[in-house]
């Protein structure tokens, strides 16, 4: 039901931050703030809003590529996907993030201080772009052909949840859609989306904190060899 579905959201939502608040605020700025310090390539002008613009496109590129992989890599998956669990789109869609992301993505940052931009600066680009991302999970927006074009609206994103065969793995930009009409991943929304991901779905809080890892240990288990594991948890998702 949907208290139950808000439960699960909410439950997954909590525990993102606070895993998030100890290894990305704690053990990855405090990494950051060395790398900054003592191997940064550039120094990249915090008060020239072209480094801020610049900066801010960049990681929106990263952003689309670690996106992808977590929809075509099966071990990202089966933490992604708790994110596309819910059969409706709303706010608690919007929170149901799991943990795990915020176990492994706060590495991938690492070259903001690298190329001289400071890693507390780059916290209010965060920011900006996760109150972004609250915005469109909506149906109550229908499509803006001007936005669009450049833009992921919430029309876009929605197509990014449906799990109508057409919609699957399209749509993966965080703030601009033009990442998916350059790389052959964009799609309209035209048909009804249908939302879910079918009969794997999470209904409950302790499967939103599981994730997918049960089913895919179960499957490595089977796999006598450990280069065959690999492969199993690097390949795309069934």
């Amino acid at each position: 039901d949907e208290t139950g579905s808000a439960l699960t959201s909410l439950t997954s939502g909590a525990v993102f931050l606070v895993v998030k608040s100890i290894i990305g605020k704690l053990a990855v700025t405090t990494l950051a703030l060395v790398v900054y310090e003592r191997y940064r390539l550039f120094t990249l002008d915090v008060m020239s809003p072209l480094v801020w613009i610049g900066v801010f496109v960049v990681r929106d590129f990263v952003y689309y590529w670690v996106h992808r992989a977590e929809h075509r890599v099966r071990v990202l998956w089966a933490s992604h996907m708790v994110h596309h669990s819910p059969e409706t789109i709303g706010f608690t869609t919007a929170v149901r993030v799991p943990w795990m992301e915020a176990v492994y993505k706060p590495w991938l940052g690492l070259w903001v201080p690298l190329i001289g931009f400071h890693p507390v600066a780059f916290v209010a680009l965060d920011i900006v772009a996760a109150a972004i991302g609250q915005l469109y999970h909506t149906d109550r927006v229908r499509r803006l052909p001007v936005l669009d074009r450049l833009f992921v609206t919430p029309s876009a994103h929605r197509v990014h949840h449906g799990s109508n065969p057409e919609y699957i793995d399209k749509n993966f930009g965080a703030v601009f859609i033009v990442w998916d009409r350059l790389f052959g991943t964009y799609e309209p929304e035209v048909a009804p989306v249908r939302y879910g991901i079918g009969r794997k779905s999470i209904h409950s809080p302790i499967e939103a904190l599981v994730g997918g890892y049960p089913v895919l240990a179960d499957e490595i288990r089977t796999i006598p060899s450990s280069r065959g594991r690999v492969r199993h948890a690097l390949a795309p998702p069934a």
